[in-house]
C-alpha cells in the first residue's frame, strides 16, 4: 500500500520524499529565514522572455532584506537551494544570491554539499564560469552570492530558437573551454547540462551550479559508492554506475 500524497499546508505543493517535514522545502526555507527578513516581501513583477531579467514593481515598495542584500525576486530553484536576484546594499550592485533550500532544518551533509558547491566555484576565475563573490552565514542561514547573469539558460535558448550549426559549435567550444579550466584546477562539475549553462547578454556561455561538484584535491567525497547523483540524460557512463571513485 502506497502512502497518500502529502501536500504543504501553506502553499499546497507536493512534499517530496518520505520524510517527516510538515512543510515543503520552499516553505521550510521561508520559515528558516524568519527574523532574518526585516521587511515584507514583494512578489516579482514579471520575467522577460529572455529568461532571468526581472522588472520591478512600480513604484518600488519595501523589499525583503537579508543582511547586506535586498532580495528582489526568485530566479531559479533546484535540489540544493533557491537563487534570488538581489541588490548588495554596500556596493550598490545586482547579484544572484543562493540560499540553502531547507534553511536551519538542513542535515549536516546537506550543508556540507552546499558549501562544497560554493568553495569549488569560488576557486575558479574564468570568463566562462559564473564567479562567486561571498560565502557566508546570516542568522543561521547559509548562503553565497555570485555574479548576476542577465539572460537565459541554454535549455531555454534551444527551446525558444534552436541555434545554427555554427552557433552550436561555438557554444559547445566555450563550454568545453570552461570545463577544461575547471578540470585543470581540480574541480569536476558532475551535473553539466543545458539548464546549468547560462547565455549572457553578449551571447557567451557561463557555466553555473556546482552543487554536485567534486574537488579532486580533497580525500573525502560526500557521494558514497552506489549513490547516483545528477541528471540521467547527461551523465557519463561511469557516473551512472554509482562508483564516485571512477568519475574523473
Amino acid at each position: 500500500m502506497t502512502d497518500p500524497e502529502r501536500k504543504c499546508p501553506r502553499c499546497g505543493a507536493r512534499i517530496p520524499g518520505a520524510g517527516v517535514e510538515a512543510l515543503c522545502p520552499v516553505c521550510l526555507l521561508e520559515s528558516a529565514l524568519g527574523d532574518s527578513l526585516d521587511t515584507e516581501w514583494i512578489p516579482p513583477a514579471s520575467i522577460s522572455p529572455a529568461g532571468n531579467a526581472l522588472r520591478l514593481p512600480e513604484p518600488p515598495a519595501r523589499l525583503r532584506y537579508f543582511g547586506d542584500y535586498e532580495l528582489i525576486g526568485e530566479l531559479a530553484r533546484g535540489g540544493m537551494g533557491i537563487v534570488y536576484l538581489a541588490r548588495q546594499s554596500s556596493l550598490d550592485r545586482l547579484v544572484a544570491i543562493k540560499l540553502l533550500l531547507y534553511g536551519g532544518f538542513s542535515s549536516p551533509s546537506f550543508v556540507d554539499r552546499f558549501r562544497i558547491e560554493a568553495t569549488a566555484a569560488a576557486r575558479l576565475q574564468h570568463p566562462g564560469i559564473v564567479g562567486i563573490f561571498e560565502i557566508g552565514r546570516h542568522d543561521g542561514q547559509h548562503f553565497f552570492s555570485m555574479e548576476y547573469v542577465e539572460g537565459e539558460n541554454l535549455a531555454r535558448r534551444v527551446q525558444r530558437q534552436p541555434p545554427t550549426p555554427g552557433e552550436a559549435a561555438r557554444l559547445v567550444a566555450e563550454v568545453a573551454e570552461a570545463v577544461h579550466y575547471a578540470h585543470q584546477h581540480g574541480v569536476l562539475h558532475r551535473d553539466l547540462k543545458p539548464a546549468n549553462v547560462l547565455i549572457d547578454a553578449a551571447g557567451h556561455v557561463r557555466v553555473t551550479d556546482f552543487g554536485l561538484a567534486k574537488r579532486l584535491d580533497k580525500e573525502s567525497d560526500l557521494t558514497a559508492t552506489g549513490e547516483i547523483l545528477g541528471s540521467p540524460s547527461f551523465m557519463a557512463p561511469e557516473q551512472v554506475q554509482g562508483d564516485s571513485s571512477t568519475v574523473g
